[in-house]
């Protein structure tokens, strides 16, 4: 399942970090993918820092590629795909046949960027079109304190109460 989840740019990554904390109590295998070394670093650093409660073991995955380790979350450098893990997330863009291959899978809509939000429009459509598991998750219960899976339908009718 793909879920496309609303966000802004400056809470993006805070929030990666928040679903990678939450995959991570659940005992799931996490890989977060960065677009590039740079992005890797940064990411390196807030999953160590992002919450004084959270540890959360990782590494950057090796230029190699290697899949070992005793790490449950791993930081990719471009497509990388890991064979047995459950989740991905995608802190840059992913294709269609990467996030396809995983039980789950998180894009983020990044609202307040028009280029980056036209760029997730499309992906939408491509996943729509090709007939893949998609749901869209609003701004205002894209966080892993709503539950999981998220749901639109449980998010549309909070929204409705409201």
């Amino acid at each position: 399942m793909l879920y496309f989840m609303e966000t802004k740019a400056a809470e993006q990554r805070i929030l990666l970090c928040q679903w990678v904390d939450f995959f991570h109590e659940s005992e799931k295998k996490v890989q977060v993918l960065a677009d590039s070394t740079l992005a890797a670093q940064h990411l390196d650093g807030m999953l160590w820092t992002f919450s004084q409660p959270s540890f959360i073991p990782h590494r950057i995955l090796s230029a190699e590629g290697s899949e070992d380790g005793e790490e449950s979350v791993v930081i990719s450098v471009g497509e990388v795909f890991m064979s047995g893990w459950d989740v991905l997330i995608c802190d840059g863009p992913a294709g269609l046949e990467l996030m396809g291959r995983y039980p789950v899978a998180l894009h983020f809509i990044i609202q307040n960027e028009p280029e980056r939000l036209q760029s997730s429009r499309i992906l939408w459509q491509q996943a729509r079109d090709r007939g893949m598991g998609i749901q869209h998750i609003p701004y205002a219960f894209n966080h892993p304190r709503f539950g999981w899976p998220p749901s639109d339908r449980t998010a549309g009718s909070a929204q409705r109460s409201k």
